[in-house]
């Protein structure tokens, strides 16, 4: 093959690869944008000493529910509501008010961690 036929076929690969690029294939791979992303606690914050309730929390990116989220909890205080161990349940362990503090984690739908903070409070 001259050189002159591989540059040619190499301008037109190039060509080729740049016109299939603007046809909307690199959208394809294209990282998606960042979204709304929303966290609901869904639950009493009223609840009784003693009581064990489960720990509902939605969450949804761009008005769509995201099946699965990863999510991080913490009591601001432990004596008054605690967690189970698989973080599925809260505990109300004395009278008081505390705040469930709520964490998206690894997400990819937006720049910040987004983060619900829930007061919750104790009767006897």
């Amino acid at each position: 093959m001259r050189p002159s036929h591989a540059v040619t076929q190499l301008a037109l690969t190039v060509t080729s690869g740049i016109a299939a690029l603007a046809c909307g294939l690199s959208d394809v791979f294209r990282a998606p944008g960042l979204q709304r992303v929303t966290l609901t606690y869904v639950g009493d914050t009223l609840l009784t000493l003693g009581d064990t309730v489960p720990l509902t929390v939605t969450v949804e990116a761009a008005g769509a529910p995201v099946p699965g989220p990863r999510l991080r909890v913490t009591s601001s205080d432990t004596a008054v509501i605690g967690l189970t161990v698989g973080v599925d349940s809260l505990i109300a362990r004395d009278r008081g008010t505390a705040a469930l503090t709520i964490r998206l984690e690894s997400s990819i739908l937006t720049d910040t961690a987004p983060t619900l903070v829930q007061r919750l409070r104790v009767k006897t």
